[in-house]
């Protein structure tokens, strides 16, 4: 299991950096962590290194952003979804199954219908400063992740 801890917006831009390098087309990625845990901060970095110029804002009200830099990165917030129906409605194979990188945040209400490889990064607030980033290695893309951090 891969366990960071960082304690300031510069180490959390530095790991969104290297954790970023090693995302390819097809990646999706699972922000788990409370509310406030800086999941959105986050993919504001991860975004910031695929060479997003927009401000990444959270897509709670409209499900998903999508922004185009280095390849498509897709943003994603499921905190209001109530039913996985509604994911149909906005063609999530798309996101689920990227031509570039989804980050997703809440991603645990559509888990029935994630990707096997899905790399799952939690982070847990520590303090108003130092957040946690875990990944538990459960598959084969998780693992590769790990060994390159």
């Amino acid at each position: 299991m891969f366990e960071l801890t960082i304690n300031s917006l510069q180490e959390c831009e530095s790991f969104a950096e290297k954790f970023s390098k090693l995302l390819r087309k097809g990646d999706v990625v699972s922000l788990v962590g409370d509310l406030g845990a800086g999941k959105t901060t986050f993919t504001k970095f991860v975004g910031k290194y695929f060479g997003i110029v927009e401000d990444i804002t959270s897509p709670t009200f409209n499900l998903v952003n999508v922004y185009y830099g280095k390849f498509e990165f897709n943003h994603m917030d499921l905190y209001r979804i109530d039913f996985l129906e509604e994911l149909y409605q906005i063609d999530c194979e798309n996101y689920f199954y990227p031509e570039g990188v989804t980050l997703i945040e809440w991603a645990e209400k559509a888990k029935e219908l994630l990707p096997k490889n899905i790399i799952e990064l939690e982070i847990l607030k520590i303090s108003e400063s130092s957040r946690k980033f875990i990944i538990k290695e459960n598959n084969k893309r998780e693992l590769e992740i790990v060994e390159e951090l």
